[in-house]
């Protein structure tokens, strides 16, 4: 064979190779989801060790859930830097790309007023890693299990079906409690709301980060942190757990137990 002919050769072997590198990573989630689906038969995930130092959100994401919704992190006050937290920056918000299993990363925004939503919500649409649909009793009503759970809450910015803004939650997670005290993502949300809502002035420094163990589709919970600019009228850091009373997750394929 000329050389030529070589060259030719190995340029259509390298041009097919990108090809179809982009072509899998463009369809990664919708490949995962396919090879993820196969295993939903099986009630364990694979346990991996890591053969690294944990980090604060890989320690937060190893507590198992024992009741408790919530918890604390760093004394409940946020870890952001000060750059971050200077006055005069602009509303709005930054979402981080999905990892190459398609899962939601950290998303950060700079709240205000302007952002928050005049319209009505639309239906969700976007399937997010590891989603089933599972309906139970709950205290005598129906209810679902997961819910498309935004990482920064539709209330705050109007963002909606955006799949780096939604991860599988369970209800107790995502929503307000209806038979006990406990506080869910919707409480601190509500917090954030209501505190924009009162000035057109008021600026939140917020972020809100799904954490995952391992190679698992669906977060073991959420790290949310807040901070108000002018003021202290709002500082949390807390971690949700991925969790509901009475159900065992598979959080390795999102299939799950009902258990009472």
């Amino acid at each position: 064979m000329s050389i030529h002919h070589l060259t030719n050769l190995r340029r259509l072997v390298i041009t097919g190779s990108i090809v179809a590198a982009g072509v899998v990573f463009y369809n990664r989630a919708v490949i995962v989801e396919h090879v993820f689906g196969q295993a939903d038969n099986y009630q364990t995930a694979p346990e991996l060790k890591d053969k690294i130092d944990q980090t604060e959100q890989q320690q937060l994401a190893s507590l198992s859930y024992a009741g408790q919704q919530t918890q604390t992190v760093n004394n409940d006050q946020p870890e952001f830097t000060k750059e971050e937290l200077k006055s005069g920056q602009k509303a709005g918000q930054k979402l981080s790309h999905l990892d190459l299993l398609g899962r939601p990363q950290t998303a950060n925004a700079m709240l205000n007023k302007s952002l928050m939503p005049t319209q009505k919500r639309e239906a969700l649409t976007v399937k997010t890693p590891g989603y089933k649909v599972y309906r139970f009793s709950d205290n005598g009503r129906p209810n679902y299990l997961y819910n498309r759970s935004h990482l920064i809450g539709f209330q705050l910015t109007g963002l909606n079906n955006e799949r780096r803004n939604l991860i599988t939650g369970t209800v107790s997670m995502n929503a307000t409690h209806t038979s006990d005290n406990q506080k869910s993502m919707e409480d601190y949300e509500n917090q954030i709301a209501h505190y924009l809502r009162a000035g057109e002035s008021h600026y939140v420094r917020y972020r809100v980060t799904p954490l995952y163990r391992n190679f698992e589709r669906v977060p073991r919970g959420v790290q949310m942190e807040a901070a108000s600019i002018t003021d202290a009228t709002v500082r949390f850091n807390v971690y949700v757990f991925n969790a509901q009373p009475g159900w065992q997750l598979n959080y390795y394929t999102g299939t799950a137990i009902q258990t009472n």
